[in-house]
């Protein structure tokens, strides 16, 4: 936990590693729409699993009977990009959760700090992975397809979904707070004038 907290620190420190962040989670994203669009052509219009927001036990049941060795190999290659894809948004969303904090509220910051909270962050990386491993175990693994699996992976695909809106509100009101801060601040200065 302290490295991958003070990993996402010398992100939140560092422009060049943001950015860096920044493009490999953007080139990521669209290698998985363009991955996901080649695999709903082959399965009459499904989207990957994880791509349905509206995902549920019954759906994954009555989708896998479609898959073919076309639609698995997309998927495992769909599977392959977005190990890659939460990993670069978790850094960059805890990057930016970081800076946000150390410049709008520098004492949240040294406490959250201190109790290792940024890693947090990370919650929505880990419940993608899990619901990665958890999709490639019912598609590839399990025959017949296991209901008790599909379960595993909606409750992952659902933890993973909560964690991210949960992570970005938190950036919202980071950043809303920051720019209230500074124009307070503005508003203070040009009174003192």
């Amino acid at each position: 936990m302290p490295r991958l907290q003070g990993l996402l620190l010398r992100f939140s420190r560092s422009p060049l590693a943001f950015i860096a962040a920044v493009l490999v989670f953007c080139l990521s994203f669209f290698g998985l729409f363009r991955i996901n669009h080649a695999f709903a052509a082959v399965t009459g219009g499904f989207q990957t699993f994880d791509m349905q927001n509206d995902l549920d036990v019954a759906g994954v049941l009555a989708q896998l009977p479609l898959y073919t060795g076309d639609s698995r190999r997309l998927y495992a290659w769909f599977a392959a990009t977005d190990f890659v894809f939460p990993a670069a948004g978790g850094l960059f969303v805890g990057a930016a959760a970081a800076w946000l904090m150390r410049h709008g509220l520098p004492s949240v910051y040294a406490r959250f700090e201190a109790r290792r909270g940024f890693v947090l962050f990370l919650l929505p990386t880990l419940f993608d992975f899990l619901e990665n491993v958890a999709a490639l175990t019912v598609i590839f693994l399990a025959s017949p397809p296991s209901r008790l699996l599909a379960t595993i992976l909606v409750g992952f695909h659902q933890l993973k979904l909560g964690t991210l809106i949960l992570g970005h509100s938190t950036i919202l009101v980071l950043a809303l707070l920051l720019m209230v801060r500074k124009a307070m601040g503005l508003a203070a200065a040009s009174q003192a004038r």
